[in-house]
């Protein structure tokens, strides 16, 4: 049984059940041409204030994202769902796992239709990206807020989402979602047990940093191992990966003294921004703490920028100097920290987007994540 792609910004989202039984869905209504005549079956339907019925409960004011965007509901193992579907699967247990979406990387067809309309919208022509980022003097480091970066060899400005924080990122370094970007030590992109794509992890290149070169993104698998909703997007995992060189964001050490996957771009410019509609309508991430506007203003910088005078450049092939001022990349497929309850203080999150609405395997179609177990007793 297939997913209904989710369609670029409309992000209308409609399931099936899997052969498995594991996954069961709300629909939502397709534009007709969205459509997918193989899965139009009578399902259970609900709205954003009322997906909570998936949980079993009439209402959810007990859950933590109450009216947050339907979706799929996870059913993974120990009855683990909503925002605490789980992010693997330990020691070979049954049941559903949830992963970072693919329309997240950047130069997806979905990003770009998000840009195309911000630009509409106010006449600015950027990049869009989704990625991790930490920073100390920020209540959750950073984490749902937007920054607008400059960078070094990449044509336009990129505004990003962090998603994601931990302890190997900071405020003078972002790490944007990109095709093979680098699966690090969380990889549930290929190599295991349940992962997203076929195949193992050769062909994704170096643990951090992925594939080193242009040419290696045609020995990546094109789709995930369920491949209709990617398919129906429009994009596939090597065209990404190639996006990603054409436009800078990445850099080959070929014939370099460091070597492969060592060499990143400088960051010239950080600035937190307010998040673009668009880009929120990708994450269901959300921030009440936001800046007015999508311009880089000086008390939105953090701590040594701008940086337009390339005085300090990313250096991070060279041992043991860090990863200031770069533009770094990955590409782990795994749910990341914005996706868990805990990572977020409720009163900095707008309500029904706390949370990080995450995806099937398919990457496209997303989770329910209104509630985090059965009956709304959270």
């Amino acid at each position: 049984m297939r997913a209904v792609v989710v369609a670029a910004l409309a992000l209308s989202l409609e399931a099936e059940s899997y052969g498995d039984g594991l996954l069961r869905g709300t629909q939502s209504s397709l534009p007709a041409a969205m459509s997918n005549s193989s899965s139009e079956r009578s399902l259970s339907t609900a709205s954003s204030s009322s997906s909570c019925s998936l949980y079993g409960c009439e209402g959810c004011g007990s859950c933590f994202n109450s009216g947050a965007r339907p979706g799929v509901l996870c059913r993974g193992a120990g009855s683990q769902t909503g925002y605490h579907c789980p992010a693997d699967r330990n020691g070979g247990d049954e049941g559903d796992i949830t992963f970072a979406c693919l329309d997240w990387t950047f130069g997806s067809a979905a990003l770009r239709s998000a840009e195309s309309s911000f630009r509409g919208q106010t006449g600015e022509d950027v990049f869009f990206g989704v990625g991790t980022y930490g920073i100390d003097d920020d209540p959750q480091r950073g984490l749902g807020a937007c920054y607008r970066l400059r960078v070094e060899g990449v044509g336009k400005d990129i505004i990003a989402q962090s998603v994601n924080t931990g302890h190997d990122v900071a405020g003078m370094q972002f790490d944007l979602q990109v095709a093979a970007g680098g699966a690090g030590a969380f990889n549930t992109c290929a190599g295991g047990a349940g992962s997203m794509f076929p195949g193992g992890r050769s062909a994704w290149g170096c643990k951090y940093g992925g594939v080193d070169d242009e040419a290696s993104c045609a020995s990546l698998p094109e789709y995930p191992q369920d491949s209709a909703a990617m398919r129906s997007s429009g994009d596939t995992l090597r065209s990404l990966c190639e996006y990603s060189w054409k436009h800078g964001v990445r850099l080959s050490g070929s014939g370099l003294p460091a070597g492969p996957c060592k060499y990143n771009p400088t960051l010239l410019d950080v600035s937190r921004v307010k998040c673009p509609h668009q880009l929120v309508e990708l994450t269901q991430l959300q921030r009440t703490d936001e800046p007015a506007g999508f311009r880089a203003e000086s008390q939105h910088r953090p701590t040594g920028f701008p940086n337009f005078d390339m005085k300090n450049r990313c250096l991070a092939q060279e041992p043991g100097r860090g990863v200031e001022y770069c533009l770094t990349r990955m590409m782990d497929c795994r749910k990341p920290s914005g996706g868990f309850k805990d990572n977020v203080i409720p009163e900095l999150m707008v309500p029904g987007k706390r949370v990080a609405q995450t995806c099937t395997a398919d990457g496209y179609t997303r989770i329910d994540v209104s509630c985090g177990c059965n009956k709304c007793y959270c």
